[in-house]
């Protein structure tokens, strides 16, 4: 069998706020890129200007003459332009997430989550009619990717046939952070003591304001939150309660986001509604003891290997902070358990088996 010759959708790294989508849009780039069984070719709108998120070298990106507004706009109403009239020689179309284009070859489609469907005010009303659009698309692919149980159960709910999805894991880079970089943040930021970390993108359903209360009922912790702001949510207003104890630090790198993730005495991420959870993942490859919520996808990731929580009750989210941070002997246990389980998840893992999707439907 020859060489399957893909199309990858990279659009998403170009994303006002990419998110651990368009991360993973970009490691699992790196990792196919580095295959020799697959020819990889992106995809993507007219830009003046880098990605957010770095694509690797030694991929073709192959750009439209069209803003991404506008190619969206008529991808999404005219089913134009084909992606056989931006890229030629290629065999199927991934649509790895944030658009489908329209082709008349093969067709895999990556869908992260439903989130907007299990609660819509989550979401301002422009994102849910995009999802849907992009929802709807995706039913006439021929194999679905989804990164967990938990959105392969919502999507055979919603009408995907279960036969054509494939459930395929995020991964992490396992990286080493020297000490000397994690006491420079401490020092920057007067942080001498335990402090709990919470990293994401600030939106309703990161449930930061139930974080809040439960850090309020934990006398002298601090608190970081690392990454940038999406939509209606005002930080300060939500911190305000414990805001001398808060250090908000915004958007980072990627190097200074794993300092963050190794410097923390514990990672909190009670998320409301998950399709992964990349941070989760991220914090116990760096031995971090993690708290998160047993309601979703992230407890499929955790598993035994962290402390699952109600994400809606603030007092069963701060016991489970104090528990570690009063037990040296469970905190060590969670740090080794998560830095063991980390190693399940890896990106060259993920290409495996997307590999064999693209030869599943190519043949």
């Amino acid at each position: 069998m020859s060489v399957p010759r893909v199309a990858y959708l990279v659009e998403q790294c170009w994303h006002r706020v990419p998110g651990g989508t368009a991360v993973a849009t970009a490691e699992i780039a790196n990792a196919l890129i580095q295959r020799s069984d697959i020819e990889l070719k992106g995809i993507a709108a007219r830009h003046k200007i880098p990605p957010d998120v770095q694509l690797p070298e030694d991929l073709h990106v192959n750009h439209s003459k069209l803003p991404r507004q506008l190619l969206y706009s008529f991808w999404q109403s005219l089913n134009r332009p084909r992606v056989e009239t931006l890229i030629e020689d290629v065999d199927l179309v991934h649509a790895s997430g944030g658009a489908i284009p329209p082709t008349q070859l093969p067709l895999i489609s990556t869908i992260y989550d439903l989130s907007w469907r299990h609660d819509p005010s989550w979401f301002p009303s422009r994102g849910r009619h995009f999802a849907e659009e992009w929802l709807q698309k995706s039913y006439r692919a021929d194999l679905v990717i989804c990164p967990s149980q938990t959105t392969r159960l919502d999507l055979i709910e919603v009408g995907f046939d279960s036969k054509k999805i494939r459930v395929v894991p995020l991964g992490v880079r396992q990286r080493k952070v020297e000490n000397q970089s994690v006491q420079f943040l401490r020092q920057k930021y007067d942080l001498e003591g335990s402090f709990v970390l919470w990293m994401g993108t600030v939106e309703p359903r990161k449930n930061l304001p139930t974080l809040i209360e439960a850090i309020s009922k934990i006398p002298k912790v601090n608190l970081v939150l690392v990454g940038p702001t999406g939509w209606n949510a005002d930080v300060e207003e939500i911190t305000r309660p414990i805001k001398d104890r808060v250090r908000v630090i915004g958007k980072v790198d990627e190097e200074t986001k794993h300092v963050w993730l190794e410097a923390a005495d514990v990672f909190c991420f009670p998320s409301l509604f998950e399709g992964f959870g990349l941070p989760v993942v991220e914090a116990m490859s760096h031995g971090t003891p993690v708290v998160t919520s047993a309601t979703t996808a992230t407890a499929e990731v955790a598993a035994d290997s962290g402390l699952l929580i109600d994400p809606q009750k603030s007092e069963e989210i701060a016991e489970a902070i104090l528990k570690i941070l009063e037990n040296r002997d469970l905190s060590q246990e969670l740090s080794e358990c998560g830095r063991e389980r980390s190693k399940k998840f890896s990106w060259e893992n993920s290409a495996e088996l997307i590999v064999k999707a693209y030869k599943e439907v190519v043949s």
